[in-house]
């Protein structure tokens, strides 16, 4: 009678354990998408903003010049509207594919040119602080 009583008790606790660690890791797939989320609205703020050094700190490292460079060069860009066309998450919420325009117009010019792009972010968990969380992995495409 009391080996089927701890039996069962450990049963028992062993079944909450387990649900404990599903709820887990619910927690941690809503939060990373969470952030996923926030770093998108931030790159994208940032170019709306003419923030680009801002939207270049959620590239990985080595397409950051190239992209702070692209813009520095376009000094006289007036960004009308950014939008979100599409998205699509996969991997746990580890990686998302975007597809984002952007409308802008270049003094002296007030012709609104609409510039489409893709790109594809990636969750970092490392060691090094300023390498974690998602960062665009592909590199900026040329501006037109």
């Amino acid at each position: 009678m009391i080996l089927t009583f701890w039996k069962r008790f450990f049963c028992f606790v062993l079944v909450l354990m387990l649900a404990a660690c599903a709820v887990q890791q619910k927690l941690e797939l809503k939060q990373r998408m969470e952030l996923g989320e926030q770093s998108r609205d931030d790159f994208m703020n940032g170019l709306r903003w003419k923030q680009f050094k801002v939207a270049s700190s959620l590239m990985l490292p080595e397409h950051r010049r190239d992209f702070v460079k692209t813009f520095a060069a376009l000094r006289d860009i007036h960004v009308v509207d950014i939008r979100l066309l599409d998205l699509q998450t996969s991997m746990e919420n580890r990686r998302f594919e975007t597809t984002i325009e952007m409308d802008y117009y270049l003094v002296p010019s007030v012709t609104v040119k609409t510039f489409s792009f893709d790109q594809t972010w990636e969750y970092y968990e490392g060691d090094d602080p300023s390498l974690q969380g998602f960062f665009i992995v592909t590199p900026f495409p040329e501006f037109p």
